[in-house]
């Protein structure tokens, strides 16, 4: 595809998944910052933190003329009070007729605690301030959504049964693999919208049958542009490798999104048209793109054309 083709194209687009400031984690944009250099390069965000709801930043912009459609959410960790069917509700209301998007633990996942190589909750050199006190992984209890059963804790049946009623979407975080298959497959038979969170990440490592199974039964697959730019070995999450799994999900139930929003990675515009070029090298074609980066984020919104 030529570059205006895809200039024009990401216009329309939706980034759902991009990290905002201020956070615990460093990050490159407040609201005010993003929407100053994104307004007229894309349609609309959904903006996440690990720590906080990010509607309140949302609503506190609102005396900014501009056009861009932001959209809040709420990641259950424990700095949000963990499980906290309330804490959906205070969001979902103060969003109005727009809906948020509820991820499930990431950084306090048991699944995410496990991988991650520190001793820390938050490594001190992903913050770099001399200020920062990390706290010893130990000091936490991991979180499962799931007992050793495979069974839903009744904590997160409860959270599901806010997120239906006030018609939210779910991305599962950085639940294990085995977790999300079955918190995806409870939600989809409650009707809600699922969004598999960037699968294919190491410290995932969803099989594609179950990608597929998952896709057929209604929820959406995300893949990332930074798990591929911020890669720690050049020959990790080969392109030709995501192609064939978007090829054989299919791109109606595949989103593509940024996952950016780090101090050094490019805004969402940009890092959704580098994606575009390189999987298009790739053989993904212009029709799968439309599909992936708006008519499905459409959908999964519910932005009228949708």
């Amino acid at each position: 595809m030529r570059d205006d083709d895809i200039d024009y194209m990401i216009k329309y687009s939706y980034d759902l998944h991009f990290h905002i400031g201020p956070d615990i984690l460093p990050r490159k944009y407040n609201v005010q910052q993003l929407i100053q250099e994104e307004e007229g390069n894309i349609a609309g965000i959904v903006l996440k933190s690990h720590s906080f709801p990010t509607i309140t930043e949302i609503v506190g912009s609102k005396d900014m003329d501009h056009h861009l459609k932001l959209f809040g959410s709420i990641t259950m960790n424990y700095f949000m009070g963990g499980f906290n069917p309330s804490a959906i509700y205070a969001s979902s209301i103060m969003s109005r007729n727009l809906p948020i998007i509820v991820w499930f633990p990431t950084i306090h996942a048991e699944n995410h605690l496990r991988h991650n190589y520190s001793n820390y909750e938050i490594p001190p050199e992903w913050v770099k301030d001399p200020e920062f006190k990390p706290r010893i992984k130990t000091e936490l209890k991991a979180v499962r959504v799931t007992d050793w059963n495979n069974i839903l804790f009744d904590k997160c049946v409860r959270v599901l049964k806010m997120i239906k009623k006030m018609n939210c979407i779910i991305a599962t975080g950085h639940l294990s693999w085995e977790e999300t298959e079955v918190l995806v497959s409870e939600a989809l038979k409650e009707g809600i919208k699922v969004i598999v969170t960037h699968p294919n990440q190491k410290d995932i490592a969803m099989p594609l049958r179950v990608q597929k199974e998952l896709a057929r039964k209604g929820a959406y697959i995300e893949h990332c542009y930074i798990m591929y730019h911020d890669r720690d070995n050049e020959d990790d999450y080969p392109l030709d490798e995501m192609v064939d799994k978007i090829n054989e999900v299919g791109a109606d139930h595949c989103i593509l999104s940024s996952d950016a929003g780090q101090t050094k990675n490019p805004g969402p515009s940009e890092c959704l048209k580098e994606f575009v070029r390189l999987l298009s090298k790739e053989g993904i074609t212009r029709s799968q793109f439309e599909k992936m980066l708006i008519k499905n984020p459409e959908t999964i919104l519910e932005i009228k054309g949708g």
